[in-house]
């Protein structure tokens, strides 16, 4: 009797599948899902003309001037030099009072020390409430800024100038009047933060600028991902050390899947 014949198509398919499953459970670190509402990669390929694909959220923001694609953290990032750079957002969710995370991979150079900047914010004017992650005036210090309606705020600044010409990781956090900044997976400070509505759910939120067409970013940007959860310390050091969801060729994640973990906004 003649020994059945190997089908082959359904060895290739096979193979390729289990190599895939290999490549995707090697991965050490993966971007923390739970409770992510937001991812903008920044990536070429995750842009498409003026519009930045929000690859979790579906909340597409529009490139406004012209900042530089460049070789970022992973894969491509923005380089932004200041107005009119910048990526408008939609509204991303209704933070009110309720716990949020916003992250980031930014570089900033000593030579761009120049006013007020900002990386992200959910502000669209001055009478409303909101918050602002960014730099201090004139210095490389990373500025936090919760405030709420009437010019009720707080805000506070990290000891340390990070704009030193190298790519650095920063988490804030705000649940209840406990605000947390984290850089490069390292707590550096811990302040009060306003504990009361701080908006996102009827302003447009901006990626490079304050939201009140100022305090434009110089410098550049890549990953931006917002959580509707206060990041645990140990998750905080995951997406330090992550690399994506699902490695391609490019360093840069595959989020098809990804839409399973969304987590749903606000309400």
């Amino acid at each position: 009797m003649k020994p059945k014949r190997l089908n082959w198509w359904a060895f290739q398919t096979g193979f390729a599948l289990l190599c895939t499953f290999i490549l995707i459970i090697g991965v050490e670190a993966q971007v923390v899902t739970d409770g992510l509402v937001s991812y903008y990669t920044l990536d070429q390929n995750d842009t498409v003309g003026d519009t930045v694909k929000d690859l979790i959220g579906g909340k597409d923001g529009t490139i406004v001037g012209e900042p530089e694609s460049i070789e970022g953290h992973l894969g491509d990032a923005l380089n932004f030099g200041g107005k009119p750079d910048c990526v408008e957002l939609p509204i991303i969710f209704n933070i009110g009072e309720k716990p949020a995370s916003y992250e980031a991979w930014f570089l900033k150079t000593p030579d761009s020390r120049i006013g007020w900047q900002y990386i992200l914010t959910n502000k669209t004017n001055f009478f409303d409430h909101f918050f602002r992650l960014g730099f201090n005036q004139n210095t490389g210090q990373l500025r936090y800024y919760t405030e709420q309606a009437n010019n009720i705020r707080k805000a506070w600044v990290t000891d340390e100038d990070y704009a030193d010409g190298k790519w650095h990781h920063v988490v804030a956090t705000r649940e209840g009047d406990k605000a947390q900044v984290y850089v490069d997976s390292v707590l550096v400070k811990e302040e009060e933060a306003m504990s009361g509505n701080l908006g996102g759910g009827e302003t447009n939120w901006n990626i490079a600028q304050d939201g009140n067409t100022d305090g434009y970013l110089i410098g550049a940007v890549d990953e931006v991902r917002i959580y509707k959860k206060a990041l645990m310390p140990e998750e905080i050091k995951q997406n330090f050390e992550s690399q994506g969801l699902a490695v391609q060729p490019t360093g840069k994640l595959s989020l098809t899947w990804g839409r399973i973990k969304a987590a749903q906004s606000y309400r």
